[in-house]
This record gives structure tokens, C-alpha cells and sequence, in this order.
């Protein structure tokens, strides 16, 4: 007799270490409502917060003056500055190191921020659609066609100014 009660015993422990606690059946019957409501809240929420189109242009403060020296086959190095403004117009002045007076270069225009490359943006044909790469607290020149970044290992980047 005392065998079959400690197997029943047994039998009873193990039975009820396997089942889920039930501690609040009315929680538990709201449930599946409550986490669909939830999940429809968040997704809304998700969509109004997260911007669509552009990341760097709402997540960095890209705008600014970045400046650098960027190789140059015939001269001591090209002397580069972008100005960014908030409009999306920009001012790019280059200056040939070496070459004498008259060698200074100025366009003003627009950009824009690439949709298929959020962190690229694309000079206007004013600024012969040159593409850069904006990072924090940077412009990196890219290729004008693929907006891939340069193979060499010269230096094609601008540092933003701080103030």
C-alpha cells in the first residue's frame, strides 16, 4: 500500500512540475486581445517615429562646412571646402595647391539625399553631380556613377568644421 502511494505521490509531482502555473484566468483569457492591440499600437507608433526616405539626413547633423586636401595628379593636392546648408544648397570651393594664382574654383547649388542611399547625397549638375558619402562628422567623395567608395588609399575625405 505505502508503494502505490508514494508512486501516485510521484506520479502527482511530476504532473504538476510540467503544467503552466494558472494564477490569473482572467489575464490569461485577455491575452491574445491585449498583445494584438499592443502589437498594432507599437507598429504605429514604429511607423509615425521612424522617417521614411533619407536615415542621415534626419539622424546626423550633416550640416556644416567640411573641409580637406584631396589628391591631384598635376598639383600639390586640391584644396576642398563644402558648405552644407539646411535648405539643401551647398558652396564648393576648390583650390589647386601649387599651380599659382587663378586657380581657385566656386559653384553654388542644390543636393539631395539619395532614396536608395540615405547616407549619400548628390550634387547638382552645377556641381557636376559629385556624390559623397555623409558620416559623422564627415563627407567622403564616391564614385559619380555607383557611389561606391574609392579603391586607393589616398584620402578623399572632408572633416567637418566644428564651431
Amino acid at each position: 500500500m505505502k508503494k502505490i502511494m508514494l508512486l501516485v505521490s510521484f506520479s502527482i509531482l511530476a504532473l504538476t512540475a510540467c503544467s503552466k502555473p494558472n494564477t490569473d484566468t482572467q489575464n490569461i483569457n485577455q491575452a491574445p486581445e491585449q498583445t494584438a492591440t499592443q502589437v498594432s499600437e507599437n507598429t504605429t507608433t514604429h511607423s509615425q517615429i521612424t522617417p521614411t526616405g533619407d536615415q542621415a539626413e534626419h539622424s546626423l547633423d550633416w550640416a556644416g562646412e567640411y573641409k580637406g586636401v584631396f589628391p591631384c595628379a598635376d598639383c600639390e593636392g586640391i584644396e576642398t571646402e563644402l558648405e552644407l546648408k539646411t535648405d539643401k544648397t551647398y558652396e564648393l570651393t576648390e583650390e589647386y595647391l601649387g599651380k599659382g594664382t587663378g586657380n581657385e574654383f566656386k559653384v553654388k547649388g542644390t543636393f539631395s539625399f539619395d532614396a536608395n542611399h540615405p547616407s549619400m547625397i548628390s550634387l547638382d549638375k552645377a556641381g557636376e553631380n559629385r556624390k559623397f558619402f555623409i558620416g559623422e562628422n564627415f563627407a567622403e567623395a564616391r564614385d559619380r556613377d555607383t557611389g561606391e567608395a574609392s579603391n586607393s588609399k589616398l584620402n578623399y575625405k572632408l572633416q567637418k568644421q566644428m564651431q
